[in-house]
């Protein structure tokens, strides 16, 4: 073994833009979004363990309560990672949990992107960039995304990267409320809410995406808000709220339920957090893109 143990930080994600297109025959959704993680973050370890059969145990500190159980995205990444590699070693994880559940900001998909890179930075012979990102597309549709971080457009089921260069360095402030929002649900609500009202589906360009990016004055936008919201509207009301404390503009990330104020510097998005009664109020910056 190169490491006997080693330590990641699994930043969240918020969704800048949104655009989810018609259900697909393998029963995902193409979607095109431009996303970008934040310093809000869980931190995973990984340590050798002692028992003689190579297996997997993980166990959960922190704010939000998880499974600890093999359903857990982190226990399928390691799972994922061994299977790509051949070889297994029996292995501890902790992880301290800091993003919000069913929140829309990418928790679990974070957590077994650093489960992958903890993994590689172990082993003797390690995955290269692209080899790993395979292994992350198979977990779930933000898990490639969040292997590298950074700003992104991404597209296909979430798993197609776009790395935006030179983008812009932002400031946050992240809200949760006490309800959650089931992502197949918002799925089904918004494909419900189009046969509907026969919605067309809203493009926009990559050369807007990338010039919102870089922090030229591009509106944001989310599908997911217009069937969300009104069986929410306490989310709804949140994004109001960070319009009235001064945010550039904000939105929901994701299917929900954060919701996210864009501002022009710390002091103001750490303001506007403390505004909120909630222990779920965070003042985040940019995360830069891993290079592996």
């Amino acid at each position: 073994m190169k490491r006997e143990q080693v330590t990641e930080i699994a930043p969240a994600k918020v969704n800048l833009t949104l655009s989810v297109g018609r259900k697909r025959t393998d029963g995902y959704h193409d979607i095109v979004t431009l996303m970008e993680t934040v310093s809000l973050c869980d931190k995973l370890t990984v340590s050798i363990g002692k028992a003689l059969l190579p297996e997997i145990k993980l166990s959960i500190s922190g704010k939000y309560a998880v499974p600890e159980d093999p359903s857990n995205l982190v226990v399928r990444a390691a799972e994922a990672y061994f299977d790509a590699y051949g070889e297994r070693f029996p292995i501890l994880i902790s992880l301290a949990k800091n993003i919000p559940t069913e929140a829309g900001l990418g928790g679990g998909s974070a957590d077994a992107a650093a489960t992958l890179r903890a993994l590689n930075r172990m082993v003797d012979r390690p995955f290269s960039a692209d080899r790993l990102a395979l292994v992350a597309a198979t977990l779930g549709s933000d898990v490639a995304f969040c292997l590298f971080g950074g700003t992104a457009i991404c597209s296909g089921r979430g798993e197609l990267i776009d790395p935006v260069s030179d983008p812009a360095y932002r400031f946050y402030t992240v809200v949760m409320g006490k309800d959650r929002v089931s992502t197949p649900a918002a799925y089904r609500a918004l494909d419900d809410l189009r046969e509907k009202q026969n919605d067309a589906l809203p493009e926009r360009s990559r050369a807007e995406l990338k010039a919102l990016a870089r922090g030229e004055s591009v509106a944001l936008f989310n599908d997911f808000e217009s069937s969300v919201f009104p069986d929410h509207p306490e989310i709804k009301e949140r994004k109001a709220r960070l319009i009235s404390l001064g945010a550039k503009d904000a939105l929901m990330s994701g299917s929900g339920a954060a919701v996210f104020g864009v501002f022009s510097d710390l002091v103001s998005a750490e303001k506007a957090a403390s505004a909120f009664d909630s222990d779920d109020a965070f003042a985040v910056s940019t995360v830069a893109r891993y290079y592996l």
